[in-house]
């Protein structure tokens, strides 16, 4: 079992015969004494030892118990007092009560158990304050807990805790650091004033990282003269640390004072360890926040890369699908180019050959025209985006494929659908790799079905084909990259598009077809609504 220390008590009086009567009924009681008839020699020993109890004389001829009590506390803020005086009178109570002591007694003694009593009264007392201290010391925590661990970003939170812990602990210094478990190395993250660097202050080891220590120029503990020399060194006259380990790290905040008052031994110090581990879980926090959008930007680079080959994916197919449609009109340019010039032809055929020819040119230059417009660097500012536009785009551009491979088109879209807010460039391409997902299920002919309607605030846009539809194994796994339903599909085109309507805060889903009988699969977007959004408008055709 471990012995308790006992209370400490300090008794000054310039009367003799008072100071032998207070060690010997004291020291029965329990207390380690020590008596001083000269109040100088008390305020040395308060210097250099820690007391919890101050038994003084409210009348000496070098000066008087408050004035003893006032500079006793500048070295020991959580001193205990109790006066003495031979003048009982209300006003006299009133003085004391009024400039901190925590008991009055009267002399000569009617009882010796009065002086044990109003010692024991001032310890009660004194450890009251001390606990109504904390518990107010505590209260603006919750404001700093909250501000700390609301910022996200490492560098403004360092600073911050500084700050925040110099408001709260009035320091003339105030320094935050970090070390790495796996290192001896440490870091001065932010700090206010001059402060140590980390190897100056922890010239022991780390060995100290399992408590707060406080330490001040006249601290009596020979075992803090490393600390001490740290103090000298920096012109200051008190410093507390408060350790904390917290993950993979340790962290440490330092604060310091250049003059009185000291450090309060429990009550700052309580509050600073709980600032450091609060300190701690916001710098952690702020750490996986950072690692997350570090994450997230490489997310949405790749997914950027994977939007772009699915994109170029697309033009491949498209490019291979409008090769011969470029090339038939080439051809009867050609030809007709090459009979206009034959010496042998007349004039009115000649003139046939060569109207035929602009016809041919005109019908390629459209198609030329109509692939720029739709693959030309789209704008990524949102804007409003009206669907039966869009729809419209896209089978134009695919109307010749379409009817070479006897797929009929429905498209049923009303005109007063609402208009969604989106990339138009990026929900066209949705919509391409929709049509052409369902032409390559197709080959053999069918109908397409383009639907849309309003349902509550989203807009919904089905693109529906009479094709095989989406195998029974598949359709769990039918947006996952790198599954496709085509021998030489990349299995990008879906995942892309899923992910592109997910940022726009929609879904794309497979659903039952309405009017199909193969694969059904849904654009779901909210309803755009009232604000400053850019309207896109139609080029003219020419």
């Amino acid at each position: 079992m471990v012995s308790q220390k006992s209370p400490r008590v300090v008794v000054v009086d310039d009367e003799e015969g008072v100071l032998r009567l207070c060690r010997r009924v004291l020291e029965r009681a329990g207390f380690e004494v020590q008596t001083f008839h000269r109040p100088y020699l008390a305020l040395d020993y308060f210097q250099e030892h820690e007391v919890d109890v101050l038994v003084v004389d409210t009348r000496m001829p070098e000066m008087n118990g408050f004035v003893l009590m006032k500079q006793a506390r500048l070295h020991q803020p959580n001193l205990a007092v109790v006066m003495m005086t031979g003048f009982a009178s209300l006003d006299m109570a009133l003085e004391a009560l009024n400039a901190g002591a925590d008991g009055l007694l009267l002399k000569p003694f009617e009882k010796t158990e009065d002086l044990v009593e109003k010692v024991w009264q001032g310890l009660s007392n004194r450890r009251s304050q001390e606990e109504n201290a904390r518990i107010a010391a505590l209260r603006p925590l919750f404001e700093v807990t909250e501000a700390l661990l609301s910022e996200t970003y490492l560098a403004p939170l360092q600073q911050m805790i500084v700050e925040k812990v110099s408001e709260f602990v009035p320091s003339i210094a105030v320094g935050l650091y970090q070390w790495d478990f796996d290192g001896n190395e440490g870091a001065l993250l932010a700090a206010i004033g001059e402060v140590p660097a980390p190897d100056e202050l922890f010239t022991e080891g780390c060995s100290t990282f399992d408590r707060p220590w406080v330490v001040h120029v006249n601290s009596p503990d020979p075992e803090m003269e490393n600390r001490r020399k740290l103090l000298r060194r920096y012109g200051w006259y008190s410093l507390l640390v408060a350790p904390v380990e917290r993950g993979q790290r340790r962290y440490a905040i330092l604060v310091a004072r250049e003059q009185l008052p000291l450090f309060h031994p429990e009550v700052d110090t309580a509050a600073l360890g709980i600032l450091a581990r609060i300190s701690a879980a916001a710098l952690e926090n702020a750490r996986l926040y950072e690692a997350l959008r570090e994450s997230l930007e490489k997310l949405k680079r790749s997914q950027q890369a994977l939007a772009l080959a699915e994109k170029m994916a697309a033009i491949g197919r498209l490019t291979a699908s409008l090769a011969h449609e470029v090339n038939n009109p080439i051809q009867a340019v050609r030809n007709s180019l090459y009979l206009a010039a034959h010496p042998d032809v007349d004039e009115e055929r000649r003139q046939k050959y060569l109207q035929s020819a602009r016809q041919e040119i005109k019908r390629l230059s459209v198609l030329v025209h109509q692939m720029l417009n739709f693959y030309r660097p789209g704008n990524v500012e949102r804007q409003f985006v009206r669907f039966k536009l869009l729809i419209n785009r896209v089978v134009d551009l695919l109307q010749p494929q379409l009817t070479d491979q006897q797929i009929e088109v429905e498209v049923d879209i009303p005109d007063d659908l609402p208009p969604v807010v989106g990339v138009e460039d990026q929900l066209q391409q949705v919509v391409l790799n929709l049509v052409l997902n369902a032409m390559e299920a197709m080959l053999m002919g069918g109908r397409l079905y383009l639907l849309a309607w309003a349902e509550e605030d989203h807009v919904i846009l089905a693109v529906e084909d009479t094709g095989p539809g989406v195998p029974q194994h598949l359709r769990e796994r039918i947006f996952e990259p790198l599954i496709s339903t085509k021998e030489e599909g990349t299995g990008l085109g879906l995942a892309v598009s899923y992910n592109i309507l997910v940022a726009h805060t929609g879904e794309l889903r497979l659903a039952a077809p309405r009017r199909g009988s193969g694969a059904a699969f849904q654009m779901v977007l909210p309803v755009a609504e009232n604000g400053e959004v850019v309207v896109k408008q139609e080029p003219e055709e020419g």
